[in-house]
């Protein structure tokens, strides 16, 4: 199958590319500039300005693909304070040029579009978040990507294009950055390597719904295969966890004795206590996770290793 990924070069992109390279699938990366990004196999990327429309329809009315997987955007909440109207001309504009262009192709192909689980209103107790679950944002991150689903959503009943949402929630994995998962393990590198024995920590009480890259990878590529258009999809694992818990894991897994400090900087305005995805509509594709989530931290950990100081 020939198969666009926008956003290539970053953690989730990065990571469907080399699993699509895998599956035998002819695949057209398009990153941002000439930089890689975080691809690891030695795959030809395209540098596409995803706020380009000529930019945009020309590479897909070259390439002809069959499936689009839309990953390019400004991904991160706090960045999105500092810079909003870049992160609304990523995340929305580049959307809707990427949907006009698609409209237009003689075969208009499938099309995932990546949303986040900002999106929703917070959760009220343990209760999962579902599909349904009303929408609230707290950022313009958050924000723009429901922009952004609202765009699709409006574009499949107009244009009957084949259009499909999903919407992550905390994905973890090698590679990535800005999460606890990955600031903790990068801070507890750093200590084993001779760095001050001290942990800073932000709320431990918060409680996060963490799934395994891998089992995220999988997830997307069955929304893929059997999702319905028009429909929305939550990629979750459906258990929630304790930073708390994360940290005791990453204690354990550490070869020097940690100690943790209360960090009132590291605690987030606005931060959303539970966050706990409901995945029985992905399930009901016939997708299960199968990553513990030691497996998850010990990858992490390993990833870290292995970077140089």
């Amino acid at each position: 199958m020939r198969v666009v990924v926008t956003g290539a070069g970053g953690f989730i992109g990065s990571h469907l590319v080399e699993a699509l390279v895998r599956r035998g699938d002819v695949v057209d990366p398009w990153v941002r500039g000439a930089r890689r990004g975080l691809l690891e196999i030695p795959v030809e990327t395209v540098a596409v300005d995803i706020t380009d429309s000529n930019a945009v329809f020309g590479r897909l009315e070259k390439f002809a693909p069959e499936l689009i997987f839309h990953l390019a955007g400004q991904s991160l909440p706090g960045r999105s304070w500092d810079d909003p109207v870049l992160t609304y001309q990523v995340n929305v504009i580049g959307t809707i040029q990427l949907l006009q262009a698609v409209r237009m192709l003689p075969r208009p192909p499938r099309v995932l579009v990546a949303g986040s689980s900002a999106e929703y209103d917070d959760s009220r107790g343990d209760t999962p978040i579902a599909e349904a679950t009303p929408t609230r944002p707290n950022s313009p991150y958050g924000a723009s990507k429901l922009a952004a689903n609202n765009l699709v959503e409006l574009y499949y009943r107009r244009y009957g294009l084949d259009l499909v949402r999903f919407r992550p929630f905390f994905i973890a994995g090698p590679r990535k950055t800005g999460d606890v998962c990955s600031d903790f393990a990068r801070r507890i590198v750093a200590i084993e390597r001779g760095g001050e024995n001290m942990l800073r920590v932000g709320s431990l009480e918060v409680v996060r719904d963490v799934l395994d890259i891998r089992d995220g990878i999988s997830g997307i590529l069955r929304i893929a295969d059997a999702g319905a258009p028009g429909e929305l999809y939550n990629v979750c694992s459906g258990r929630g966890v304790r930073i708390g818990d994360i940290l005791d894991i990453y204690c354990r897994l550490s070869k020097m004795l940690l100690k943790a400090t209360p960090d009132p900087a590291l605690v987030r305005s606005l931060e959303q206590k539970v966050r706990i995805g409901d995945a029985s509509r992905l399930r009901a594709l016939g997708w299960q996770p199968r990553f513990e989530l030691v497996e998850t931290l010990t990858s992490i950990l390993d990833y870290w290793r292995r970077a140089p100081s």
